[in-house]
């Protein structure tokens, strides 16, 4: 294309669509879930087979606001940039405009918080990193309850960080001792609950193992995977321990 058909400097006019080659110009807006290299990859091709000039949408200080992996396809093609100003845009209607088009997953949204100083989402990309779980893993580990669009917003809480290191403890332990993956989330939230249970003791279990392994399995539910637990953990034992009460 004739880059010298169109203006090459980006100029401020409020909604209106303009067009430009100066992609230096614009910038990613703090906040924002990261570019999406296999996205880019797919709109690059489907824009060299014919580009349809939709413009990105941006703020005054040109952050984009909508349109940065088409803004990425964009500038690596070297095709013209067309683009609309809208003063005042920040990362709620960031939040709006992905809505509306390719959604933004939990990761995104953990991403997006943790570099906005969310301290919350900061703890739980932290503990991801640190033991190489998934950020759901994470959430229950970290006994999170918020859900949807309260987590989505930056609302979250994480609970008690001791005791979701005692709970992977006791699944990283467990991992080398059973033939089933111990990664999954019912089995990731039940040994949460036990381990913030003080009649729960994991070496008794463990002993318990060494001779009902083949008891052990993945159930259903949170509540029957307990069960199941109770009934290994009190295998012979006069003295019952009740681990569906949860005594902290």
């Amino acid at each position: 294309m004739n880059q010298t058909a169109y203006k090459s400097q980006p100029i401020i006019r409020e909604n209106v669509v303009d067009v430009t080659f100066d992609y230096d110009a614009f910038k990613f807006l703090k906040g924002n879930r990261p570019v999406d290299e296999k996205h880019v990859r797919k709109l690059v091709q489907s824009m060299q087979q014919e580009y349809l000039q939709r413009p990105i949408d941006v703020n005054e200080n040109y952050e984009i606001i909508d349109g940065q992996h088409r803004y990425t396809a964009i500038k690596e093609l070297g095709y013209p940039l067309f683009y609309v100003v809208r003063k005042g845009w920040t990362m709620r209607q960031v939040q709006v405009a992905n809505s509306n088009t390719k959604g933004w997953t939990i990761n995104d949204v953990v991403s997006s918080q943790s570099e906005l100083g969310n301290k919350n989402y900061i703890a739980i990309k932290d503990f991801c990193k640190k033991h190489n779980v998934t950020v759901y893993n994470a959430i229950s580990l970290l006994d999170i309850k918020e859900r949807g669009n309260i987590f989505a917003e930056g609302k979250a809480k994480v609970n008690d960080v001791k005791i979701a290191e005692k709970a992977f403890y006791m699944l990283k332990t467990l991992q080398s001792i059973v033939s089933f993956r111990c990664d999954r989330r019912i089995i990731v939230y039940a040994f949460r609950k036990l381990a913030e249970n003080r009649n729960f003791d994991f070496q008794i279990f463990l002993k318990k193992l060494e001779y009902q392994s083949d008891r052990f399995k993945p159930c259903i539910d949170t509540k029957s995977q307990i069960e199941l637990i109770e009934e290994i953990y009190n295998y012979r034992n006069q003295n019952k321990v009740n681990l569906r009460i949860n005594s902290k």
